[in-house]
């Protein structure tokens, strides 16, 4: 049995989060919680008592997913003792608190989107990007978006098959919101770099098949 300063704020937080389409499981310790993780590329943050945990636990985390948000839970008598190398960790706070979950979850929802950011490739960023705005576009591949196939019986059966995301996401190196190949800017340039810090090269470049 909890207490109920710490466990109603929880219990209204999960209401919020479920809400907003979180989903949230309670593994049974840290042991189970870091195996969840390992196990599980899916899991968005951590929820957790800092007056239970600490920073044992936080680093554990970081040494799995560097990125991942963690989220701390104090009361007025918490102590801190985090250093700057601490810090760097992707680590909030919230005080426990009764009517506060609504505002809590929109935060959370903010560092949500603010990891799936910093986790996509430049590349891959604006070709979602480009997806999700839904333009169309006149340059090949002639299926327009996945459209083309949808007059026919077997193309609504390929296009099922493949999904919308994929047949949109099916589009030339000319789309201007993609940068340019051949001049190397806009995210094909980023990539480049991506994929040079990454693999600790000077240089790399994207090329094109067929």
């Amino acid at each position: 049995m909890g207490v109920y300063y710490k466990d109603e704020p929880i219990r209204e937080l999960h209401t919020a989060l479920a809400a907003m389409g979180f989903q949230l499981v309670y593994p049974k310790d840290s042991g189970d919680l870091l195996k969840l993780i390992e196990h599980n590329a899916r899991i968005c943050g951590v929820v957790f008592d800092w007056d239970d945990y600490s920073l044992e636990l936080c680093s554990e985390i970081n040494d799995l997913n560097e990125y991942l948000p963690l989220y701390a839970f104090i009361n007025t008598h918490s102590t801190f003792d985090v250093s700057l190398h601490e810090m760097r960790m992707v680590l909030y706070f919230f005080e426990y608190g009764l009517n506060a979950a609504e505002d809590i979850a929109q935060r959370i929802q903010q560092y949500t989107n603010e990891y799936r950011d910093t986790i996509t490739p430049p590349l891959t960023k604006a070709l979602f990007t480009y997806v999700k705005e839904g333009k169309y576009t006149f340059c090949t591949p002639g299926h327009m978006a996945g459209t083309a196939f949808q007059k026919s019986p077997v193309g609504c059966l390929f296009y099922d098959f493949f999904g919308a995301n994929t047949l949109k996401a099916d589009i030339s190196i000319s789309v201007t919101e993609l940068g340019s190949l051949l001049d190397h800017t806009g995210p094909h340039l980023e990539a480049e770099e991506y994929i040079a810090r990454t693999f600790n090269a000077e240089q790399s470049y994207l090329v094109t098949n067929g």
